[in-house]
């Protein structure tokens, strides 16, 4: 997208290249690097429409974000952003688990962990996914506070360290696994199917019907994964769109 002679105006609260605040009158959005490999800026809208979202790129533009990446929107969402000058950039399969019937127990020992050590889960993350989908500090944060509540599980090592960790975040309904990760030296032993189980019983045990999730259309290993835990994919899609 080019610059215009004039930006639109919008405020900003805080610093680039760390988390900011964006209005103009009622709108509000808030935008943080995608991760710290990867400068283009996330951005989420919190309130506003096309206009305001035009203003948003060219002011974080004008910081220095190479482009502006949107979280995963549902096609009824998507209208205001491609007003905006936002393309689809990556579909995501969206996937349902009914919790209905009975869950298998997991296979090794997950605990909960309340005193979580961020340290250790963003050593897995850097170590399991691409630069791309990685989480940093504050994706991982963020993760675990999407929801009014939510969970983190861990398989522990047996020293002081642990092989992975999925989020749990509980809606009243719907609850949502908001990522399952593995060491990739542990990975093929069954620990993700065990962190699922996990995360899938304890919202169940907090009254959600069903789990939701979302990952790449290309990720064929995590994909088998929840297939053969009861999830399906769902007929609408999610989308990270982009502009600049």
């Amino acid at each position: 997208m080019a610059l215009a002679d004039t930006p639109p105006r919008v405020f900003q609260r805080g610093t680039w290249p760390g988390s900011v605040s964006l209005r103009r009158g009622w709108a509000r959005a808030e935008a943080r690097p995608w991760n710290d490999a990867v400068d283009d800026a996330t951005l989420r809208l919190i309130r506003g429409g096309s206009g305001f979202l035009e203003a948003c790129v060219y002011r974080l533009i004008g910081l220095g974000a190479p482009s502006i990446l949107s979280s995963p929107l549902a096609p009824s969402a998507r209208r205001p952003w491609e007003n905006a000058g936002f393309r689809s950039h990556i579909d995501l399969a969206l996937m349902r688990l009914s919790l209905q019937d009975s869950i298998a127990a997991p296979t090794h020992l997950v605990v909960r962990e309340d005193d979580f050590d961020l340290d250790l889960m963003l050593d897995i993350d850097r170590a399991a996914f691409p630069d791309f989908w990685r989480f940093d500090r504050a994706g991982l944060v963020e993760s675990t506070q999407a929801t009014g509540s939510s969970s983190v599980f861990v398989i522990r090592d047996g020293n002081e360290g642990i092989t992975g960790y999925a989020v749990v975040g509980y809606g009243h309904a719907i609850s949502y696994l908001q990522r399952v990760a593995v060491h990739p030296q542990w990975q093929g032993e069954g620990m993700g199917r065990s962190l699922v189980r996990a995360s899938a019983r304890s919202a169940k045990r907090n009254g959600s019907k069903a789990m939701l999730l979302n990952t790449q259309f290309d990720n064929d290993p995590a994909i088998t994964l929840y297939e053969d835990e009861g999830f399906v994919t769902l007929p609408e899609s999610l989308a990270v769109l982009r502009a600049g």
